[in-house]
Order: structure tokens, then C-alpha cells, then sequence
């Protein structure tokens, strides 16, 4: 709980004739403003009042994951103590971890948090999104797409324990025989325990032929069941669900082989043709279909461009390191961003 002599010192800063200068020109959209004399915690108090007092979404582009490992949770506290955005609102869209042409896919953790953070940017729960330069420039797919990204679960609708554990395989989960970890689950008959990431506790749903009878919360640890829930959001691990379709586009970018024809006849060629995914395969998920960036699926955002100089700076770095990677792979030819 906060204060109330804490929540009236932050209120002392929206007062400042600087930030109501700031708010104004924001409020206006009437261009471009610089900000400038901050030092890092200041940045995160001015990015939590900022979205409190515009109540728009804010996307802020930094130089790194560092940074964001950094700056997110500083924002978080600053929007619990300021009364603005809700913490698990202020999400992060990291970089991944590895570069193309490296035959090495991002660690799960960096998928998971993308995963998580894209989807919560399409269903419209995200207040303020962190972004390194090079996350922002990545292709992505339509907010549409992201939204299907999750499953919500009510007590007394109808469940489809066949497709549903389809599309947990699809977007990173385990299957397990006991669920003691984020992103597992397991089919017992009627009963299904799933265990959400960002979840407290895994959840046991239980079903009355295909109609969803109890969702409780249990202890993976004694797998005993406790307090009940009306739903639960199942979120997911991957932003590039696993399906014929996404594996057909990859095989053609890569073989140049076009397949076409119904859906059927796609899932046999690449089943026949034993295309499956393989190391770094997420990278050439965009052929797939992804024709925006982050500023498309936040349309009506603030942009927050910290240190502008130090971002196109680690953006030239950035795509060196590509370059370079794509030389030593000696795959192809490079499609260059001027291109």
C-alpha cells in the first residue's frame, strides 16, 4: 500500500510548469518536444507520470535489453507509487539474444517475454512498452495475429481439450505427466492442469463432458488443489506459433520451391517433405506474413526516443553485427535495410 503523503509528493512533480509544458504539447500532438537533463531515474519517474497525465500508451525505444533490464522495473515502482499505470501493464519487447545466419534460436526466456508482451500490446492491456532500437525495426505480424496468441478459460463454457492442447504445443508449451514448472501441462481425462507463465500457482481444470466444470489453483509441489477461479488466462511462450502454413512460407524462402493448393494438400507436402523447424528457424518466421513494426500495432502511442544520437549509434552497431554474421554464414545474399 502507499502512503497518501507519498502519492502527494509525486503530485508536486505535475505541477512543475516544465512537465505541464511537456503534457500540453503531448496532449496537442503538435510535433516533436526534446527532454532533456534527466538521469535514469528520473527518465522512469517522467515516463510513468507522463502516461498518467496523457492517458495514452507510451512506446519507449532505448539502446538495449541492458537498459531495459534496467529501466522496467524502475518504471513499474514509479507507476505503483505515482497512481498511474497498473506494473504489469509496463511491459518490455527485448531484442533477441542471437543474430540471423547464427543457426542458434533466442533463449526461451527472450521468447517468452516477447511472447507475453505482444500479446498483451493486442489485446490493449499494455500502457507503456519498452523497446530496444533493433526490437523496433523488427517485422511483425498483425495485432489480430498476437491477440490469438493466449487462451482464456471460463467455468461453465464449453472447452475443446483437443484443440486447446494443440494450441499449447503450438505457442511453447510441455506436455508432462505432473505439472511442477511454467509452461506445462498435462491431459488426465477430464481433468487438465496447465501452468500459465506469469502465474502464481498452475491451474487444475476440471471438465463435466466438454463443459468446464472447476478451475482451481494447486500446490505443484504437493499437487494438492486450493482457492477456485471463475478463469484464467493461458499465456503464451512463443510469438510464432508452430504451423504448417508458417513452415511452408520458410521452406519456400529457403528452397524457392512454391507450395500451393488447400490447406490439406500444404500440411502433406511439408509433412512428405519433412520440413520442420530447426535452429534460428524464428528469424525467417516474418515470411510468413508480418508487415509492420511495434509503431503499427500502437498506433495512438507516445514515442519516446531515449539519448536519439546513442540510438542510431547502436543501431549502425547493430546491424554490423549482422552483416558480419550473414559473411561468415556465407547463406544467400543480404537484403540490406536501404534495399
Amino acid at each position: 500500500m502507499v502512503l497518501p503523503f507519498v502519492r502527494d509528493f509525486f503530485a508536486d512533480v505535475e505541477k512543475l510548469p516544465a512537465f505541464s509544458r511537456v503534457v500540453s504539447h503531448l496532449r496537442a500532438n503538435t510535433g516533436r518536444i526534446r527532454v532533456s537533463g534527466l538521469n535514469s531515474p528520473a527518465k522512469a519517474l517522467l515516463i510513468a507520470e507522463l502516461q498518467k497525465s496523457t492517458a495514452r500508451p507510451l512506446i519507449v525505444v532505448v539502446r538495449n535489453n541492458e537498459q531495459i533490464d534496467e529501466l522496467l522495473p524502475v518504471v513499474q515502482s514509479f507507476c505503483e507509487l505515482v497512481g498511474g499505470a497498473a506494473p504489469d501493464s509496463v511491459v518490455s519487447v527485448p531484442t533477441r539474444d542471437v543474430l540471423p545466419f547464427q543457426n542458434l534460436s533466442p533463449h526461451p526466456e527472450i521468447q517468452e517475454q516477447r511472447a507475453i508482451a505482444l500479446w498483451k500490446i493486442a489485446s490493449g492491456t499494455a500502457s507503456i512498452v519498452l523497446v530496444p532500437v533493433m526490437a523496433a525495426t523488427s517485422l511483425l505480424r498483425s495485432a489480430d495475429f498476437y491477440a490469438e496468441l493466449a487462451r482464456v478459460i471460463r467455468r461453465g463454457e464449453t472447452l475443446d481439450t483437443a484443440n486447446l492442447t494443440a494450441h499449447l504445443n503450438s505457442v511453447g508449451y510441455n506436455s508432462t505427466d505432473v505439472v511442477e514448472m511454467p509452461g506445462e501441462y498435462a491431459l488426465r481425462g477430464g481433468i487438465l492442469d496447465v501452468y500459465s507463465p506469469e502465474a502464481e500457482r498452475p491451474v487444475r481444470i476440471e471438465l463435466f463432458g466438454d463443459e468446464v466444470e472447476s478451475i482451481r489453483k494447486f500446490d505443484p509441489a504437493t499437487q494438492r488443489s486450493s482457492s477456485p477461479a471463475d478463469e484464467i488466462t493461458l499465456l503464451p511462450l512463443s510469438e510464432t506459433p508452430v504451423s504448417d502454413e508458417l513452415l511452408g512460407a520458410i521452406h519456400v524462402r529457403l528452397s524457392g520451391k512454391r507450395i500451393t493448393g488447400t490447406e490439406e494438400i500444404i500440411e502433406q507436402a511439408v509433412r512428405s517433405g519433412g520440413v520442420t523447424v530447426f535452429p534460428g528457424w524464428e528469424f525467417y518466421a516474418p515470411v510468413a506474413g508480418s508487415a509492420g513494426t511495434i509503431f503499427d500495432l500502437m498506433p495512438n502511442a507516445v514515442v519516446i526516443a531515449d539519448e536519439p544520437d546513442a540510438l542510431y549509434a547502436g543501431l549502425d552497431a547493430s546491424w554490423q553485427k549482422v552483416e558480419d554474421a550473414h559473411e561468415r554464414s556465407e547463406i544467400g545474399n543480404l537484403v540490406r535495410p536501404d534495399d
